[in-house]
């Protein structure tokens, strides 16, 4: 082998390794800018994991609870701090607005509802007959004895919720303001102090 050949055959081989070199730089070049590249660097998404709701889903629960029966509680208390006239009255005062509105029906059970029940607590009693019949057949001499009950009016009125709420029968909104005042005014007269008679005073002043 002469040394022409040797020399070629080196020089060969540095210029094949010079161009390996650069390859594998170029090659590490490509690799490595992604990572160096800012359009590439995003902000951690941190995903909480579904327990940690867990505590928050209860505490909701029970604040909702707590809230529920506190408002409750005040309902109770405030209609036990109501008289039975009082009571009443706000029944009444509800029945009107819908009397405006022209909602038969929902006027109707309002006011029968109202009428009873001021009815019992007058009385003394737990409740009153449901239907207008028992009322009509009732011995309202004996029902009477210390309670200043106005039968008839109770009657008619009862009568009109009952042609609204079974019959079907539909009345002017005026019609069922003045049926309301009405109720109002049944009300208060059988929650009135009856005044003491003249001759219970002259006995109570022998």
């Amino acid at each position: 082998m002469t040394t022409r050949t040797l020399k070629l055959r080196g020089c060969a081989a540095a210029i094949f390794a010079a161009l390996s070199a650069a390859a594998w730089s170029a090659m590490a070049a490509v690799t490595a800018a992604p990572a160096d590249d800012i359009r590439d660097i995003r902000p951690l998404i941190l995903i909480p994991p579904w327990w940690r709701w867990v505590p928050y889903a209860l505490a909701a629960g029970l604040f909702a609870v707590a809230v529920g029966f506190g408002i409750r509680e005040w309902q109770r208390r405030s209609q036990k701090s109501l008289t039975p006239e009082e009571r009443a009255r706000e029944e009444l005062a509800r029945a009107e607005a819908l009397a405006r509105q022209g909602r038969c029906h929902e006027w109707a059970e309002v006011v029968a509802r109202t009428l009873r029940n001021a009815l019992a607590a007058r009385l003394g009693q737990e409740s009153c007959p449901e239907t207008t019949v028992e009322l009509r057949a009732m011995n309202w001499d004996a029902a009477n004895d210390g309670a200043s009950v106005d039968a008839p009016r109770l009657l008619e009125l009862l009568n009109t919720c009952d042609l609204t709420r079974f019959a079907m029968a539909r009345l002017e909104a005026d019609s069922l303001v003045a049926s309301t005042e009405s109720a109002r005014d049944w009300v208060t007269h059988l929650f009135a102090v009856p005044e003491p008679s003249a001759s219970s005073g002259a006995e109570q002043t022998r």
